[in-house]
């Protein structure tokens, strides 16, 4: 009888290990698929929700085929003086779009902004140079030439920004070239001052930053990053024309403090 009982116990206790082990392999199983699908989950939410976004700021442009800049500065009546004049750069433009979301492209963002400061500037008794009027091809040498050579005052590029490891990231930023570069940090973070006013722009910071057009520009220069494309809520916004022009209304807020013109 002891025998059996021992035999009875042996058998009962490899049969809940038996048990105990498929147990542990279902549940391995079940883990395993439940993080695989857990993943497909984020990997699609996170590109639906960039709808594809592709980054693609470059250095250079193909061509230029844009007007005679000199064609947007308006005339001076015989006598008068000379106003203070800002160059406006509509970054990107023809082959080169910028950041390219779906079919919002940075390109036309940038020179919206553009033609409303250009408006709301000249306003207030600003001459304006752009660098583009239309969706032309300008490289980034024909852009500093043009600041360079206008006697302007003051140079600004507007631009769209995009941040791929983090779709959260939003807000308006304004780089200057140098630190001690001491009028182009001041117009960077009188903007940032400005757009940091309005309940409706999120504003990070002013900070340096090494772009081409604000190291070869020999005039006071900012370049503003007006919003992340990669945000979907902040790209709905730049999408907006009533929030371009909240945007174009601040940073000339920005421009005019410094520049001290009177509104």
């Amino acid at each position: 009888m002891d025998k059996k009982k021992y035999r009875k116990r042996k058998k009962l206790k490899r049969l809940i290990i038996a048990y105990l082990l498929r147990a542990l392999v279902a549940l391995m199983l079940i883990g395993m698929i439940t993080l695989m699908v857990c993943g497909c989950l984020y990997i699609y939410n996170y590109f639906t929700e960039k709808d594809d976004v592709v980054g693609t700021y470059t250095d250079y442009y193909t061509a230029f085929n844009n007007a005679d800049y000199d064609a947007d500065r308006p005339a001076l009546a015989v006598g008068e003086e000379s106003k203070f004049c800002v160059v406006i750069d509509a970054g990107h433009g023809g082959s080169d779009g910028g950041t390219v979301s779906g079919e919002i492209i940075e390109k036309d963002i940038n020179l919206s902004v553009a033609l409303k400061l250009k408006a709301i500037l000249e306003e207030n008794n600003i001459e304006v140079i752009l660098t583009r009027n239309s969706d032309d091809n300008v490289s980034l040498t024909q852009r500093v030439s043009i600041a360079n050579e206008s006697n302007a005052d003051f140079f600004i590029s507007l631009h769209c920004n995009y941040y791929e490891d983090d779709a959260k990231v939003s807000g308006l930023e304004c780089y200057y070239n140098d630190p001690d570069a001491t009028e182009s940090k001041m117009y960077a973070e009188s903007i940032i001052n400005a757009t940091s006013l309005s309940a409706d722009i999120i504003s990070r910071e002013a900070k340096v930053g090494s772009y081409y057009v604000l190291r070869n520009t020999k005039i006071p220069a900012v370049l503003v990053e007006m919003g992340f494309l990669s945000n979907c809520f902040e790209r709905q916004k730049l999408l907006s024309k009533d929030y371009q022009e909240i945007l174009s209304q601040k940073i000339s807020e920005g421009i005019l403090n410094i520049c001290f013109v009177a509104p």
